[in-house]
């Protein structure tokens, strides 16, 4: 566990935190909260961001559960501190900090190519040689790909700032950059799969398809959950993005477990084959039939048995609605349950 803090000198205190409060509730569905010291704070498992107003300004405090997750906040509070005050966010000094301006992320990694290929229907398999794996391997199950969005040119990376976020290069160097699960590892060979949908809107989908031996590419993590929390009865539920998601975490589920797996994949996917290990029940939907017959599905097996933990992640409208139906419907609470989106209709490239 590490723990970090910082003060932003700012006349807009109460817009910055009226600011992370609405992007907090519609983006990710997290109430802020207010503690008994007049603090504001938003708290998930292994990790807690904190926000207490000053006659001066806004001071921010971080417990996150190992440093490439510490980086990631960082970042994510130096973006929205800068979309209200730009000059503040540029102030921001954290303690304990440990890398210098200029330095490459603490988190970042240079992967390269050892081959790329059709695994199943719909997703290509690109398996990299990881130098350090085994030194990561427990921060998370998910790696910040990036790519130059001009795939002639040498990439740029990114650099450390003064105020302990990255700084990505711009114009010509802008990189495109997006998390991809990491869906087997080899320890030994330091290699990791990463499985990623095949589709023509993608840069980073279209770059896998011609990825070739020797290739390289940059990524920052990994970061995520790496388990879900115990439980005896689970309902899980995935589509073709977040397939590789459940393959990481179905093998951490207790020996004891029980439950129900719902995907959302055509109906020549061998999801048996993909989930191998699995001890749950696995019910599919064809994915043409769209966000009304994956709920209809997760409503079916809930009725059957209702689950201790529930969790879905896939298309922005379908995480959406169940989202409620795990709050609402089922009563599960801030800890027993997680809907997320990987994707979103209609918008071509999202998470790609």
């Amino acid at each position: 566990m590490v723990n970090t803090e910082s003060f932003a000198p700012t006349t807009l205190a109460k817009e910055v935190l009226n600011s992370f409060a609405s992007h907090l509730k519609k983006d990710h569905d997290m109430e802020m909260q207010r503690g008994p010291n007049d603090e504001y704070f938003i708290e998930h498992a292994a990790f807690r961001v904190e926000f207490r107003l000053t006659s001066e300004g806004i001071r921010f405090g971080i417990r996150a559960p190992n440093e490439s997750a510490l980086i990631f906040f960082k970042e994510e509070i130096a973006e929205h501190l800068a979309e209200v005050d730009p000059a503040a966010a540029r102030e921001l000094r954290w303690s304990g900090e440990a890398s210098s301006a200029g330095d490459l992320p603490p988190n970042f990694h240079i992967l390269t190519v050892a081959k790329s290929e059709v695994l199943h229907t719909g997703l290509q398999r690109v398996i990299a040689h990881f130098p350090g794996l085994s030194n990561v391997l427990e921060e998370g199950i998910h790696l910040r790909v990036m790519l130059p969005k001009d795939l002639s040119r040498t990439p740029q990376w990114p650099r450390m700032a003064e105020n302990g976020a990255p700084e990505w290069p711009t114009g010509d160097d802008t990189l495109h950059a997006r998390f991809v699960t990491i869906a087997d590892v080899d320890v030994d060979k330091e290699e990791v799969a990463l499985d990623i949908v095949r589709h023509g809107d993608g840069l980073i989908s279209q770059w896998a398809q011609m990825a070739r031996s020797g290739a390289q590419f940059g990524a920052m993590g990994p970061a995520g959950m790496s388990a879900f929390p115990a439980a005896e009865h689970y309902l899980l539920g995935a589509d073709l993005t977040a397939l590789p998601s459940l393959a990481r975490l179905i093998p951490t589920l207790p020996d004891t477990a029980t439950g129900d797996v719902v995907v959302d994949v055509s109906d020549d996917f061998p999801v048996e084959n993909y989930l191998q290990g699995s001890r749950l029940s696995i019910h599919r939907v064809n994915q043409v039939k769209g966000n009304e017959a994956v709920l209809h599905e997760f409503f079916r097996v809930a009725e059957l048995r209702k689950p201790d933990f529930a969790w879905f992640a896939g298309e922005f409208d379908t995480a959406q609605d169940l989202r409620n139906y795990f709050k609402k419907k089922l009563g599960l609470g801030k800890g027993n349950q997680l809907s997320v989106a990987y994707w979103r209709r209609g918008h071509p490239g999202f998470g790609s």
